[in-house]
């Protein structure tokens, strides 16, 4: 009996990240010029998280969102949450390494299935994450689940640059040169041809706003960086989420 689309979506890209975790971090650095450190950072100074807060990482891979959480030092206690292992065995690594262990837990699980109660968190981040979510609609409710009232969800993901020029160099950018930079240096093209695949499958900002809102968050606000490479949309629980 075959799994359903669902299931077999998430089993596809966990073994695809499970395949490139080697090289994964430096091909994000790489591949984004640094953007990307400053991108988390940026979604992390405005999640205004409160001192000493609880806080979910979804889709957490190699936890670079809990670091920088750490490191901006609310105090907060952050639960690192992916469907791939060796993903968050990497994270573990740095947090030891950056002296965070203490401050960051791990639990493998989809995204879909979070395995906490209601009204757990404070925060909740995913960082590049949502397109890979199978169910989005149930990832996103299940994060307005664990949320405590007046918690709120901050989501870093791909846009598309409005600039026609600009577009067209990162469409060229996106589609021929990171596949192979990343195939060359990861040995897995595919997963670096799937990237922007997923991008120009994925919601404008106003859809993914709208999905938002659909799972129970209020007062949904977007705010685009790097010539609306990325966008960071932040959304609250309502007081009473029903």
């Amino acid at each position: 009996m075959s799994a359903d689309p669902a299931t077999a979506k998430r089993e596809e890209v966990r073994r695809m990240f499970a395949s490139i975790v080697g090289r994964y971090d430096l091909l994000n650095r790489l591949l984004s010029l640094r953007r990307d450190v400053y991108w988390r950072r940026v979604a992390v100074a405005l999640g205004q998280i409160p001192r000493g807060g609880d806080v979910l990482d979804l889709c957490a891979g190699t936890a670079d969102v809990a670091l920088e959480i750490v490191r901006q030092g609310s105090g907060a206690r952050v639960i690192a949450v992916d469907n791939c292992e060796p993903m968050l065995v990497r994270g573990l690594h740095k947090a030891r390494r950056a002296n965070a262990a203490g401050q960051i837990r791990f639990a493998v699980a989809p995204a879909e299935e979070l395995p906490f109660a209601d009204a757990t968190f404070d925060r909740a981040f995913v960082a590049f994450g949502v397109r890979n979510i199978a169910d989005r609609r149930r990832g996103l409710g299940e994060m307005a689940r664990v949320l405590k009232p007046d918690g709120r969800a901050i989501i870093l993901e791909f846009s598309t640059p409005s600039s026609p020029l600009f577009g067209s160099l990162y469409r060229f950018y996106s589609h021929r040169m990171l596949p192979w930079i990343g195939g060359h240096l990861s040995g897995n093209r595919a997963a670096y041809e799937y990237l922007p695949a997923s991008v120009d499958g994925f919601l404008a900002p106003e859809g993914l706003q709208a999905l938002m809102e659909d799972a129970g968050f209020i007062d949904v606000s977007v705010v685009h960086l790097t010539f609306r490479i990325v966008t960071v949309h932040q959304g609250r629980k309502a007081a009473r989420h029903g």
